[in-house]
């Protein structure tokens, strides 16, 4: 054989295992961009969201205006939770219209010296459910507030109600909150995955390796990171150096929510609020789903 066709030979298989590559690459690229979203339960769920922001009575009585007419059959057998050290709460209970027992975790609330401490307490500290994982204080100790009570409480509703499905869900801190309740829901849940798990304007919960561990598990058979447009929050903590917290994977991205939605899978992705060049629009943190966050919370006390 002569030694330009060798050469012409050698180029030609270079060349395809280069396309063969690229082409893997990419169907693995569209594979990443593309998971479970079912935007109708997201938007129900943003109703109980925005609804743990209400008073006790007024969840268990379902009369929390806009939150509780977007979900009209309302929740029976309402647990509210509250830790008064830590001023964390939010409610469980069971949702006739979905078959299904809802966990919502409240965010912050303005008046709430406790909840902002929370929310800018940035030390890291080391998360025991996975090795060298490392996160957010202010918001673990949130959730720590209320672990014990969801442990004690979870099981009841369970227990009555043992065919439904769950769903887990949060806004801000209540969704930084909601992100750290998954090991233990999925444990009191006989270790079966959650039906659904969606929050909204989540900051970032913990550093690159509890991403690498979350991503691993099997928490949820569905889950998302639902931001809006230039919500500031999902951009906090910083993601650079020296903070290098790391957001959960599944962003899903609204410019608004009249117009069609992104899949972003990955955990810091540019083509999402990643991408946004100056998220500095509190109002996008309070709007999500058409709703006006800061007008429900004030008025459903």
């Amino acid at each position: 054989m002569k030694k330009t066709q060798i050469i012409l030979i050698t180029a030609i298989a270079c060349f395809a295992t280069a396309t063969l590559f690229l082409f893997q690459k990419s169907q693995n690229f569209y594979q990443i961009k593309n998971f479970a979203y079912n935007e109708k339960i997201a938007e129900n769920l943003s109703g109980f969201s925005l609804a743990s922001y209400c008073s006790s009575s007024k969840i268990k009585n379902w009369n929390c205006g806009a939150p509780c007419n977007k979900n009209p059959q309302g929740v029976k057998d309402v647990y509210y939770m509250l830790n008064t050290t830590m001023d964390s709460a939010g409610f469980m209970g069971y949702s006739p219209a979905h078959d299904a027992i809802i966990v919502a975790f409240r965010g912050t609330i303005p008046w709430s010296k406790k909840n902002w401490i929370s929310d800018i307490n940035t030390i890291k500290i080391k998360y025991p459910r996975c090795e060298n994982c490392y996160v957010h204080q202010g918001f673990y100790k949130a959730f720590l507030g209320l672990q014990s009570q969801i442990i004690t409480e979870f099981p009841k509703l369970k227990a009555k109600y043992p065919n439904s499905k769950v769903f887990v869900t949060g806004h801000s801190l209540g969704a930084a909150m909601s992100t750290h309740s998954m090991p233990i829901i999925y444990q009191l849940n006989g270790n079966k995955p959650i039906d659904a798990f969606y929050n909204f304007g989540s900051p970032r919960v913990g550093d690159q390796t509890f991403h690498d561990w979350f991503s691993t598990q099997s928490f949820s058979k569905e889950y998302g990171r639902i931001n809006h447009r230039a919500d500031p929050v999902p951009h906090l903590p910083p993601n650079g150096a020296p903070f290098q917290f790391v957001h959960i994977d599944h962003e899903i991205f609204y410019e608004s929510f009249s117009t069609p939605y992104l899949l972003c899978a990955q955990s810091e992705d540019p083509d999402c609020a990643d991408g946004v060049s100056y998220p500095i629009d509190i109002p996008d943190h309070f709007s999500y789903f058409g709703y006006d966050w800061v007008a429900e919370m004030f008025t459903c006390q």
